[in-house]
């Protein structure tokens, strides 16, 4: 089995950031509409399939109600952003961030509840015609992995080195700064069961907001181009993720997002990896040895 290269975004605006948070990040969530287009641009550019892990909600059109909100609603409620996706040349998947953002670990978020929300991500899904094949958690909470499969989904992102939790604080950040080697996954281990992936991550990539803006942008790419080969090498899973919104803190963003992309698409052209969503990776994986 050929190495693979995933790229899955959570795809949100606004949805995962806490209210204290929201001044920060005013002026990435305006630019919006300009991020994605550019962002969609660059992924054509060097023909990389992507998994973009919607927000339910986000896909809904504006109401009444919803414009009573005191925040921009263009933050929570942007139909255009499917529209575009879906336009661009590049054919990618709609997968799920799930329908309001959930927080799995919240003592409120029951099995039912979960699963209720589940349902209007499915019934969301098949109102634009959409195969629903893959999840990613918010907040990387993963939880009730046993509901999955009644939903169609296949495959989710798992944590960073397979871990409960992430990893954060000065260590992490250490760790991104000298571009430690990424972990990186034999995808034979990646089966959970006959009907379900875990495609952990790998990198995230790092956006230039407070104490991480410090970290050199060489860094981020050497972390990046590390992995790859290494997941090329070993014929393992390399797997990056983001918030689309991360790339309107700095040009800089942009910059090492292009950089991990061409170098990509040179070793898929060399024939050293695949570059797949994480549907195509998961049915690769399940359909392995049968």
């Amino acid at each position: 089995m050929t190495g693979i290269f995933i790229l899955s975004l959570d795809t949100e605006i606004a949805w995962g950031t806490d209210a204290a948070y929201l001044p920060r990040y005013a002026h990435c969530f305006d630019d919006y509409p300009t991020i994605l287009r550019r962002l969609i641009a660059l992924l054509d550019e060097y023909n990389i399939p992507t998994t973009w892990a919607i927000v339910g909600q986000l896909m809904l059109p504006e109401t009444d109600e919803r414009a009573s909100r005191k925040q921009p609603t263009n933050w929570y409620h942007a139909p255009y952003v499917l529209d575009w996706i879906r336009a661009a040349k590049t054919p990618h998947e709609i997968g799920t961030h799930t329908f309001s953002h959930i927080y799995t670990d919240e003592a409120d978020t029951s099995q039912t509840v979960w699963e209720a929300d589940l349902a209007n991500c499915l019934k969301l899904h098949q109102q634009f015609s959409l195969p629903l094949r893959s999840i990613v958690y918010p907040r990387n909470q993963i939880r009730y992995l046993d509901t999955l499969a009644k939903y169609g989904i296949i495959a989710y992102r798992g944590v960073e080195g397979n871990r409960p939790r992430e990893r954060r604080g000065v260590t992490h950040l250490l760790h991104r700064a000298l571009a430690l080697p990424p972990p990186t996954y034999d995808l034979r281990s990646c089966k959970v069961s006959d009907n379900l992936v875990n495609l952990p991550a790998s990198q995230f990539l790092l956006a230039y907001d407070g104490i991480r803006g410090r970290i050199p942008t060489a860094s981020r790419v050497r972390e990046a181009h590390i992995g790859i080969k290494q997941a090329a090498v070993k014929n393992e899973l390399y797997h990056l993720w983001f918030h689309p919104f991360n790339l309107g803190t700095s040009p800089r963003m942009f910059d090492a997002l292009e950089q991990i992309l061409q170098f990509a698409g040179l070793m898929r052209e060399q024939g050293k990896i695949q570059v797949l969503t994480m549907e195509q990776a998961a049915t690769e994986v399940l359909g392995y040895g049968n």
